[in-house]
């Protein structure tokens, strides 16, 4: 099995994140944002930089494909994340793109701190 790696692609970008919002519990912070990737297949690792990842945030990302507009739907094509490791500004997560040819993705980031 072969992985390739996407390129890394900050999602602070005005366009791509919707902000934070004040939790209760131990969450003081949630934030979500996304990326919309170029066309892959196999295994990929996307890594997403992001100033308010730290290594003891929680990162939940999903995945679905998306049409020539940017809009997500749900194809035939299996798509997985199967692993998700946050750093200091980065969380990188693998996913697989299980089709012949290569589909466009968008990755939904979701940051407790």
């Amino acid at each position: 099995m072969s992985t390739t790696n996407a390129p890394e692609t900050n999602v602070e970008m005005a366009a791509r994140t919707d902000g934070r919002a004040v939790t209760g519990g131990n969450v003081a912070d949630l934030w979500r944002g996304w990326v919309v990737w170029g066309a892959y297949r196999g295994w990929v690792n996307f890594p997403v930089t992001w100033n308010v990842i730290n290594p003891n945030s929680t990162v939940i990302v999903t995945a679905s494909e998306v049409d020539a507009n940017g809009v997500r739907f749900i194809g035939a094509a299996p798509i997985t994340v199967t692993g998700i490791a946050p750093g200091s500004g980065i969380v990188t997560a693998k996913i697989n793109i299980a089709w012949d040819t290569p589909l466009r993705i968008r990755t939904d980031v979701t940051v407790l701190n």
